[in-house]
């Protein structure tokens, strides 16, 4: 807590190494591993910014995907070699999954994070490619793809409202809320934007979420489950995206999209009927291809996953990263 600057009731985490926002306040610790055929274990942390929680109940994409650089950065483990690149297979503890990360190496078999590949949304400037694989990433929680056995639920919410959603647990459990139910839970018109940032919507999509935790048999707690508003491509002649996609982290609208969000969304596109599937029925071309668009507040992400024998093997996506800084740090 006190590396991050937390609690901060000014919820700027002024006083540490947080950044005054959930996405901004995050740990890893990285260990080597005993598991066979795994290179090194991590456990995900999400500090709390306004308040002492400490939660560590899911797993963070975007960190996963530099817990592997680091630990051969560390020393902690080597890579397995394959050409001009490196690959590591962690362990993550929160979820009891693996996960594979391919990165550039130099001639000493050291990650090449400098490399001018690719940019990805959100982030400026040009990086090397780091490739992110979670394998058989299915009930990172509750043991189940679709904790409930259905690929559509409908929810009973405080109110006598109900709301249908799709109940999806891979990489981390994830309440999927059709945009349109969002506008009837709101009683917004036809033709009206919903606002994200007001009290009005967070409510409502707190509300969705609980009954989707409890529904999956979850504890709800503050990062888990998520909750992801999807929303047919404005113009589906566009082939920059798919799908549009607001999300929730900590109860506050992301500024992009939580990755493990975003691979939820790519895995239950390929799930019959789920609300995501539906949507993307009428996507010329998409049934051809493996991958889905999501448009999210900073761009797009693409996001895909592989299947056999109607099983999801695994959920992947392309990141970049480099390190910023070695040093101490004081609490």
């Amino acid at each position: 807590m006190g590396l991050m600057g937390s609690p901060d009731k000014y919820q700027r985490q002024l006083n540490g190494m947080g950044g005054g926002i959930s996405s901004l306040s995050k740990a890893v610790v990285v260990s080597p591993s005993f598991r066979e055929d795994v290179d090194c274990e991590y456990t995900f942390i999400q500090v709390g910014v306004g308040d002492e929680g400490l939660d560590i109940s899911g797993n963070c994409g975007n960190l996963s995907s530099m817990a592997g650089i680091f630990a051969v950065d560390s020393g902690i483990c080597k890579p397995r070699i394959e050409g001009d690149r490196g690959r590591v297979r962690s362990w993550n503890t929160n979820t009891n999954k693996t996960i594979d990360t391919t990165f550039p190496v130099d001639g000493n078999g050291q990650p090449d994070l400098l490399r001018q590949e690719m940019e990805i949304a959100g982030v400026s400037g040009l990086a090397s490619r780091i490739d992110v694989e979670f394998l058989h990433p299915a009930g990172a929680r509750t043991g189940h793809l679709l904790p409930t056995g259905k690929p559509v639920d409908v929810l009973e919410l405080p109110g006598d409202d109900l709301a249908e959603v799709s109940l999806v647990d891979a990489t981390n459990p994830t309440v999927i809320l059709p945009y349109h139910e969002l506008r009837i839970l709101l009683s917004i018109p036809t033709g009206e934007q919903i606002s994200f940032g007001s009290q009005d919507t967070l409510n409502v999509l707190e509300k969705v979420r609980i009954a989707g935790a409890l529904r999956m048999g979850l504890e709800p707690a503050a990062a888990q489950p998520k909750i992801v508003v999807v929303h047919p491509s404005y113009t589906h002649e566009s082939a920059e995206e798919d799908l549009i996609v607001r999300a929730l982290s900590m109860g506050v609208p992301h500024k992009a999209v939580p990755l493990t969000v975003g691979l939820c969304v790519g895995v239950a596109a390929r799930i019959k009927n789920t609300v995501v599937e539906r949507m993307l029925r009428t996507v010329d071309g998409f049934s051809k291809r493996d991958t889905v668009k999501l448009r999210h507040p900073s761009g797009v992400v693409e996001v895909g996953a592989t299947w056999k024998d109607g099983e999801v093997q695994a959920a992947s996506v392309v990141r970049t990263g480099r390190r910023l800084m070695r040093g101490d740090a004081y609490w």
